[in-house]
């Protein structure tokens, strides 16, 4: 299992990542709450399981040269209300698109202030605690500000549009409790989508989607052809972002009893598949990501549980917390984990040195680089 998901994150060919370095290592012990008949798995898992499988097998076959050439075209997109309006399409061969409509990049241009480094937040599925408690350390010591620009997939992107709403991270754990609390007394599967959806329309304030537009960048598949990462980070209403965040997190048969969602008159499913840890608009970016790097040999991540190595158990133990919700004592110390490998990483990397403020360009640098979309 292992091995196999070591291929969900793409190498990062990119300079700008912050790697923790080799603090000092303090071994302890989470308590499991995992099934120990490991041979009868619940459907979520099983889908959950059969959708990053899928994923091994398209990543490797995308992961090609990040350097080669970007081809612009304009294409013809229904804006939904039966119009089809011109679209800056930007395509690299990793099959990444980069899109902006034109009053989005005209509103990237009103942004006056982008502070670097942005932080990229992996998909992790409902180890999104372990972002939360990572998000608090960082607000906390000045690294993440309102000009920061954020990017992820998945349950990465919740935490995004969480941070940008200027919600308390203690209230958003409060709030992955009560969802994880519905899905252990009624089940996961084909119900887990519909459970975000009141979770996040109750929790997120109704400004969110301008708080989000420009600076939250959120990764969605499109699938018909072939798959292709999406890059979203304009937002028409609370409901526009929901969408988005709902599609990034959208796996087949996990989240909802159909094989896709549609967003934008596009189907789609979760962002992962394509872009495990998305690019933001800053000239730097670090990566976040929930999974242990030293399971899965991965390269170009700043903070990772090995930022503080512990021993969380098997990495089938791990996994299962990430698509069968855990007790919430496992919760709190997902949180506290991620909490305290920012800290690690932050010791490293002291903000004085790190963070500083740059002149948004939507012209000028490659999408590699700037990670517009």
């Amino acid at each position: 299992m292992a091995s196999s998901l070591s291929s969900l994150i793409l190498r990062s060919q990119s300079p700008y990542y912050f790697p923790c370095q080799n603090p000092n290592i303090h071994l302890r012990r989470l308590t499991l709450s995992a099934k120990k008949d490991a041979e009868k798995k619940s459907f979520s898992m099983a889908t959950g399981e059969l959708f990053l499988g899928l994923a091994v097998r398209l990543l490797k076959r995308g992961n090609r040269d990040s350097a080669a050439d970007y081809d612009v075209v304009l294409e013809k997109i229904n804006d939904g209300n039966g119009n089809l309006k011109n679209t800056m399409v930007i395509e690299d061969p990793t099959q990444v698109v980069w899109e902006q409509r034109a009053k989005d990049v005209e509103a990237e241009r009103k942004r006056q202030v982008v502070t670097s480094p942005g932080f990229s937040f992996s998909a992790a599925g409902l180890l999104f605690p372990y972002h939360l408690g990572v998000a608090q350390c960082l607000i906390e010591m000045g690294y993440i500000k309102e000009t920061t620009p954020l990017a992820g997939s998945s349950a990465g992107a919740i935490v995004c549009a969480v941070i940008a709403s200027g919600a308390s991270m203690q209230e958003a754990l409060k709030a992955t409790k009560v969802l994880a609390d519905d899905c252990r007394l009624k089940g996961t599967a084909f119900r887990l989508g519909a459970v975000l959806r009141d979770v996040l329309e109750n929790f997120l304030p109704d400004d969110a989607h301008l708080r989000c537009n420009g600076r939250v960048r959120v990764a969605v598949t499109q699938i018909l052809w072939k798959p292709r990462g999406l890059l979203v980070d304009q937002f028409d209403s609370k409901e526009d972002l929901i969408n988005a965040v709902f599609t990034s997190s959208f796996i087949p048969g996990y989240l909802a009893p159909r094989p896709a969602t549609v967003f934008r008159n596009r189907l789609c499913i979760d962002g992962g598949l394509t872009l495990f840890m998305p690019p933001t608009s800053a000239t730097q970016t670090v990566r976040v990501c929930a999974f242990p790097a030293s399971y899965m040999d991965l390269q170009g991540i700043g903070i990772s549980p090995d930022c503080n190595p512990r021993n969380w158990g098997s990495p089938r133990e791990f996994f299962n917390w990430a698509l069968e919700p855990a007790e919430d004592h496992i919760l709190d110390k997902l949180f506290e984990y991620g909490y305290l490998d920012a800290a690690a990483w932050a010791k490293e990397n002291p903000v004085e040195k790190v963070v500083q403020d740059d002149s948004p360009t939507v012209e000028n640098g490659s999408p590699v680089e700037k990670g517009v979309l």
